[in-house]
C-alpha cells in the first residue's frame, strides 16, 4: 500500500513539472479560462525578422551579457495603448536586443512580464538579464503553451511604461 501511495506521489510530481500551466493560469485568470490570441492590426503589424544588430564590448572575446543580448525576443502588447509593442521592441533593440516579432495579444496578465523557454538553457538568462536592464518589466516567469514560440516572450501590460 506504502509503495502504491509513493509511485502516485511521483506521477503527480512528474506531471506537475512537466505542465505548470495550472499554476500559471490559476494566478493569471479570472473565474472562467482567458481567452488567448494574437491580433495584428493594420496600425500594429507584426515585425517577422531583423537583421542582428552588432554587439561592443570592451573585451575582443565578447561577453556573457552580449551572448544573452543575441537570445531573440517576442514583444507582445496586452494594454490599450496603441503601439506599445513596436514602441518597446524598438527599445529593446536600442539596448542591443533582437526583437524578432511584436503584436498586440489579449489575455489576463497581471503585469509586465518576460515569460522563457524552461527548455531554453539561455532564456532564463536572457530574461532576468532584459528585466535588470528594464526594471519596467515586474516579472520573470516560465512561458506558458498558448504563448507564441521563441525563447523569450515579453507581455507588456498598462504597468509598463518607455521612460
Amino acid at each position: 500500500m506504502l509503495a502504491l501511495l509513493g509511485v502516485a506521489v511521483l506521477v503527480v510530481a512528474v506531471i506537475a513539472l512537466h505542465n505548470p500551466k495550472g499554476k500559471l493560469a490559476a494566478a493569471n485568470s479570472s473565474s472562467s479560462a482567458p481567452t488567448r490570441t494574437i491580433t495584428r492590426p493594420a496600425s500594429q503589424s507584426s515585425k517577422t525578422a531583423t537583421t542582428p544588430k552588432p554587439q561592443t564590448s570592451a573585451s575582443s572575446g565578447g561577453s556573457s551579457t552580449d551572448s544573452v543580448r543575441a537570445v531573440p525576443l517576442v514583444v507582445l502588447n496586452n494594454s490599450t495603448v496603441t503601439n506599445l509593442a513596436r514602441q518597446a521592441a524598438q527599445r529593446f533593440e536600442s539596448g542591443g536586443w533582437t526583437v524578432t516579432h511584436f503584436a498586440n495579444y489579449q489575455n489576463n496578465i497581471i503585469s509586465t512580464c518576460a515569460y522563457y523557454d524552461a527548455n531554453d538553457a539561455q532564456a532564463r538568462s536572457a530574461a532576468e538579464a532584459l528585466q535588470q536592464q528594464y526594471p519596467t518589466i515586474k516579472r520573470v516567469q516560465p512561458k506558458f503553451p498558448e504563448l507564441p514560440s521563441g525563447p523569450v516572450v515579453v507581455v507588456l501590460t498598462g504597468d509598463y511604461s518607455t521612460g
